[in-house]
């Protein structure tokens, strides 16, 4: 059986990571309407954050507008698996 869309962006990511020399727990969910991936990471270098974020945010094929409630399709990148929500965490 094939991996879900949200597994294979959570194994690419994680594999990234780990190539970028960072430790991460990376997780793939999924609810009714909504897929994403969880990534906790521990790390506190701000410079080291926004490399983290360049690696996991291509993964994320959108955002929430919430001033209209509505969520917009603004970074999708064909032949990449994408989720609709990464979420980044630093412990």
């Amino acid at each position: 059986m094939a991996k879900s869309i949200q597994a294979q962006a959570a194994a690419q990511i994680k594999a990234k990571m780990k190539a970028a020399g960072f430790k991460a727990s990376v997780s793939s969910f999924s609810a009714s309407m909504c897929n994403g991936v969880r990534i906790y990471c521990d790390e506190s270098d701000l410079a080291n954050k926004e490399k983290i974020s360049d690696i996991c945010m291509p993964y994320q094929y959108g955002h929430f507008n919430g001033m209209e409630d509505i969520y917009e399709y603004s970074s999708m990148i064909p032949g990449l698996p994408q989720v609709k929500f990464v979420q980044i965490s630093y412990v």
